[in-house]
Parts: C-alpha cells; sequence; structure tokens
C-alpha cells in the first residue's frame, strides 16, 4: 500500500470514516434532523456521510468496489434472515422491521469501511479515531466518579438521556449512545485494543528514546484509565470478558512474533484491572456488594419524625409541618446550589397511588451543614391541592442533580389525608411509607438465569424464524409470566438472542459470522509480512472480537447504536486488511517488532 497523495474523494471518505466512529461514541441525544416519520442522530448522519462519501468514492473506483470481500456473505446473510423473520413471523411488524433497517444502515458502515481507500493506511486513520472517543468518554467517566460532573449539569446534559440516578450501580451515563454503565462497559472493551495499537506502532517509530517513553508512558497512563472506569461501570460481565481478551491477544502475541512490549501492555491491562477491583472493594464496598461480597453500601440514609402538624388543611391554601430528620448515611446535607439535599414533598392519589401534579412547589433547604449521624429539625411549608378527595403527602429528602433519597431505598415520611367540603382530616391506610417510595428508573427486573430460560423457552416454541427481531423484549413475558416486564432487557446472551428472535436460522448465521471473523482475523495475525501498523491493528481487532464474543455470552448489545456501529466497523475493517494482504504481495517495508516497538 503505497503512501501516494490522497485524491479528495479519498479524503473524504476517511474523514467521514473517524467522524462516524468518533459520534458513535459521543453523540447528542435528539435527533437533530427529522424527515416526516424519520428523524436522524448525530451518529447516524456521520454514518450517512460515510456511506455517501464511500458511494461517491466507488463511481471513480468501481471495480474496487464491487470486488468480493471475505465477510460479505456472513453480513449479507444476516441482514437476510433478519428481513426474513420480520415479515414472516414478527407480531410487531413495523417494530422488526426497524430493528432490521437498523442492522441495515450498521451493514452499510461494514460495506463502507470495508471499500476504503486503496492507497492510504486506512488502519491507522480508524485507530485515530477510535482513540479520540475513547480518551473522550474516559475523561468524561472519570469526571463523573472522581471529580463529580453532576456539579455540572449543563456539560453533559446534552448528551445524556435523562438524568444520573441513584440506581444501585447505574454511577457511568455517558452520551444517548452510551445510556448505561453496561453498554459504556462493552464500548471501552471494543475501543481499548485499538488505541493501544495506535499507542505502540507510535512509540515504536520514534527514533529518540525520550519521545517513545512518553508515548510508552501515555498509552500506559489510558491503559489504566480504561481499566479504573471500567470498574467503576460496575459491570460483572467486563470483569470476565476484559481478562480474557487481553490475556488472548497476549499468548497471540507471544506465539507470533509481535515483541515483548506488545504483550506486556496487554499483560499490564489485566493487572491494572485486578488493581483496581482490588481497591474498590476495600476501600468501598459498593463492588464488594456487586460481588455478593458485602452489603451494598449507604451514602444516603434518612430517619424522619414528624413533629407537628397542622390540626385542618384547606383546599388550595398552604400548609406547614415540623419534621426532625437525622442523617443515617455517609454524606455531608449542604446548602450548597451544586449538591444541595433539600426536603421535598409530592402529593399521590389514594389508593390509586398517582403522582397529582401541582402548579408550583416548595423547597426547604438545609439551615445548616448536618454531617452523618447529625439532626435537624426543619419547618417545611407545602401548597394543598385544589381537588377534594383521598391523598397521601410525602415528604422525604432530594439530592440536587442526583434523584430523591426513596431511589436508595430509603423510606419517606408519609401523611394521609382525606378532603371532605374542603376541608382536611387524618386518613387511615393499610400501606407503610415504603409504597410511597419513587419508583427506580434502574430497577432490576430479571436475572440472568430467568431470561436465558425464557429465551430457550421462545426458540423452542418458534424454532426456525424466533420471534421476530427486537421481538423477545416486548414478548419475554409470554414465556415467563412471572417477571415483570421491563422492555429494554434482553436474553443477555447474543446467540441466544439469536436463536429467540431469528430462530435456527439467525443462529445458524450468528454462528457462521462469528467463526468467519475470527478465522479472518487469525490469518492476518498469524500473516508476518504485514507492516507494523497493519499487525498491530490486526491483533486489535481479534482483540476487541474477543471481547464481545465473552461479554456477549453474558449480555447482548448489538441492538444498541454505539456498539452496532463500532462492531460492524470492525468487521469492515477486518475485511479490508485481508482483502489488502490478498491483492498485494508486500504492503509496505516489514520492520522487527523486537527492535521497532
Amino acid at each position: 500500500m503505497s503512501e501516494t497523495r490522497l485524491d479528495i474523494r479519498s479524503r473524504l471518505v476517511l474523514v467521514a470514516a473517524c467522524l462516524a466512529v468518533l459520534l458513535t461514541a459521543f453523540e447528542v441525544r435528539t435527533p437533530v434532523i427529522s424527515l416526516g416519520p424519520v428523524s436522524f442522530t448525530t451518529s447516524e448522519l456521520a454514518a450517512g456521510l460515510l456511506i455517501i462519501a464511500s458511494l461517491v468514492y466507488a463511481c471513480a473506483n468501481l471495480s474496487w468496489y464491487l470486488s468480493r470481500r471475505a465477510l460479505d456473505l456472513a453480513v449479507l446473510l444476516f441482514l437476510l434472515v433478519n428481513f426474513l423473520s420480520a415479515a414472516l413471523v414478527a407480531e410487531d411488524r413495523p417494530g422488526a422491521f426497524k430493528f432490521a433497517l437498523r442492522m441495515t444502515y450498521a451493514a452499510l458502515v461494514y460495506l463502507a469501511v470495508s471499500r476504503l481507500p486503496a492507497r492510504a493506511r486506512s488502519w491507522l486513520w480508524l485507530a485515530g479515531g477510535v482513540t479520540a472517543a475513547l480518551m473522550i468518554v474516559t475523561v468524561v467517566g472519570l469526571l463523573e466518579n472522581f471529580v463529580s460532573a453532576v456539579q455540572w449539569p449543563d456539560l453533559l446534559e446534552p448528551f445524556q438521556e435523562g438524568v444520573i440516578i441513584f440506581g444501585t450501580f447505574y454511577n457511568v451515563r455517558v452520551s444517548s449512545t452510551l445510556p448505561f454503565p453496561t453498554v459504556f462497559s462493552m464500548f471501552l472493551e471494543l475501543a481499548l485494543p485499538m488505541a493501544l495499537a495506535l499507542g505502540l506502532w507510535l512509540a515504536g517509530r520514534q527514533a529518540r528514546r525520550s519521545r517513545r517513553l512518553w508515548l510508552e508512558a501515555a498509552t500506559v497512563a489510558l491503559l489504566a484509565a480504561v481499566m479504573v472506569l471500567q470498574v467503576f461501570t460496575y459491570t460483572r460481565s467486563a470483569l470476565v470478558a476484559t481478562p480474557v481478551a487481553m490475556l488472548g491477544g497476549a499468548m497471540l502475541a507471544g506465539l507470533y512474533g509481535y515483541g515483548r512490549r506488545v504483550w506486556v501492555f496487554l499483560g499490564l491491562g489485566v493487572v491494572f484491572l485486578a488493581i483496581a477491583v482490588v481497591a474498590s472493594v476495600l476501600f468501598s464496598n459498593k463492588m464488594a456488594s456487586r460481588l455478593d461480597l458485602a452489603e451494598q453500601e449507604r451514602h444516603y440514609g434518612a430517619e424522619y419524625t414528624l413533629i407537628s402538624r397542622p390540626s385542618e388543611l384547606s383546599l388550595g391554601q398552604a400548609g406547614t409541618v415540623r419534621i426532625h430528620v437525622k442523617n443515617t448515611g455517609s454524606i455531608n446535607w449542604t446548602s450548597e446550589p451544586d449538591g444541595e439535599v433539600a426536603l421535598v414533598y409530592r402529593w399521590r392519589t389514594y389508593p390509586q397511588n398517582e403522582y397529582y401534579e401541582m402548579p408550583s412547589y416548595i423547597v426547604t433547604e438545609m439551615p445548616y451543614v448536618v454531617p452523618p449521624g447529625g439532626e435537624v429539625d426543619l419547618t417545611a411549608d407545602f401548597l394543598v391541592p385544589e381537588e377534594g378527595g383521598r391523598y397521601v403527602l410525602v415528604f422525604e429528602l432530594f439530592k440536587t442533580h442526583v434523584s430523591l433519597f426513596s431511589s436508595a431505598g430509603v423510606a419517606p415520611l408519609i401523611m394521609p389525608l382525606e378532603f371532605i367540603n374542603g376541608k382536611s382530616r387524618p386518613l387511615t391506610i393499610t400501606e407503610n411509607s415504603e409504597s410511597f417510595e419513587a419508583i427506580e428508573p434502574a430497577q432490576v427486573t430479571a436475572t440472568r438465569s430467568q431470561l436465558w430460560r425464557a429465551g430457550f423457552k421462545a426458540w423452542k416454541a418458534n424454532p426456525l424464524l424466533g420471534l421476530g427481531p427486537d421481538q423477545f423484549r416486548i414478548r419475554y413475558n409470554d414465556y415467563a409470566p412471572e417477571l415483570e416486564h421491563d422492555a429494554r432487557i434482553r436474553t443477555h446472551n447474543i446467540f441466544l438472542e439469536s436463536a429467540a428472535t431469528t430462530g435456527v436460522a439467525g443462529l445458524a448465521v450468528m454462528i457462521f459470522l462469528i467463526i468467519r471473523l475470527f478465522t479472518v482475523q487469525f490469518r492476518l495475525v498469524r500473516n508476518r509480512n504485514q507492516g507494523t501498523a497493519a499487525r498491530l491493528v490486526s491483533l486489535a481487532l481479534i482483540v476487541a472480537s474477543l471481547a464481545y464474543v465473552a461479554h456477549g455470552m453474558l449480555d447482548c448489545f448489538l441492538w444498541q447504536t454505539g456498539i452496532a456501529f463500532l462492531f460492524f466497523t470492525y468487521l469492515g475493517l477486518t475485511s479490508w486488511l485481508d482483502f489488502e494482504v490478498k491483492s498485494e504481495k508486500k504492503t509496505e517495508p516489514v520492520r522487527s517488532f523486537r527492535s521497532g516497538l
């Protein structure tokens, strides 16, 4: 692959590829363009730019563009079985076709990447784009955990879906395409090997020892930061997938002459992850709880005691109560705007337990800092509904930019009342205060084993074409009626998800795709006639694939836009490298890995 000057079409394709990779991880949460019923997000527009640029390039290089690549058949079969299942068996055909169209968009990304300009180091362009995306999301994630980005909500608000919540472990929400820690965790696993490949290649090119050391130090720092952030996603699947992928890559690097630095860096990733896990277990029992080694730490704890209340309230008027509150948690309660803890209230209808919307609210601030173990008496004003009926008045604490304390399991204070002829009187109810806690947005609704059993039952009932693409999350209650329904969850296994949604046909295609992917990548890793950069990227691709499959045995995120685009980008890059190796006898002067790195 000669390093000739690129024409404008080639440059446009490569820039579009980097932009698509970058926005795969970090996109604005709301669509930016709508054409009738169809809306496009920033990442979808970036992918569209790549597809269009690739088609423009194809006009001048048609024979190159139409030539067959290694993974073309597997990707085509994947699309066909999704559309076939959507058309023939899906109950929710619009939803099934929407998923199939999303996979088509991702497959077009594969098509564009697998046909990148021939006379360019395209692997380095994409490695740079992936590394830039990884650095951005790593900085954001570390800010959330160590500098508390919740103090600057405007910084992340355009990119996040909703607000940062208490959820038991949901504390890293980077962008719209990485909305949950588990999704973010898989992105880290996919992106890190490519960043390591770029860092090692740049370091190996430096003639001056000082520059090489600086680049290696920067690569080690990024590696350590990503592993620390991986721990803070509290994703147990990643604690299995990351070591498997890193150690697998280190073994391949040792077997096929990549040199000591390569397998040492991959081994360092496992060491850093182990250190981060041990440190988090020792110094904060959140990870210990996640690993079933300790009880969940309670940062947000409170005990409420009603001191006094009005004997009678009138509809549409204001009232006042006095409440004694004890801090049983581990954080200070302050009135500082960025981290304020305040007393709030809400009205719930009874017995429906539905939220009653008030035209305005009154917040009661802390009169002073209340440390853990401290106590405070609060005088709280509140407004009364204008409509008669039965209500429950709920008082509890709230932390700015976080959530209500009852989202962390802290029982609120309740005052049941009924209004007759415009006046209030006490109401006796059978429910306790826990019944009026705020509903947890990140509530876990089912275990993996339950979802796996439901997935097997769905496959058994629909063996050939399954339930239809993306239909298991909608219909799993048909096979597990005891579970609380949550349309966000899947089978937590990429192969079982394929079987449940697209039947034995989809399962066969998924297995074929994965086996074909590993076959091509293994051939690239073994090939010592590639240049240093191409060999490093080949190793990064197989490490990322190992991580995807290992994590995919316990989770599945191909439905998620960011992961789908990145995964198909890697499919395309694998196919492109393989085609280049086959089409040219010598890609670039071969350098010794032991001397070059």
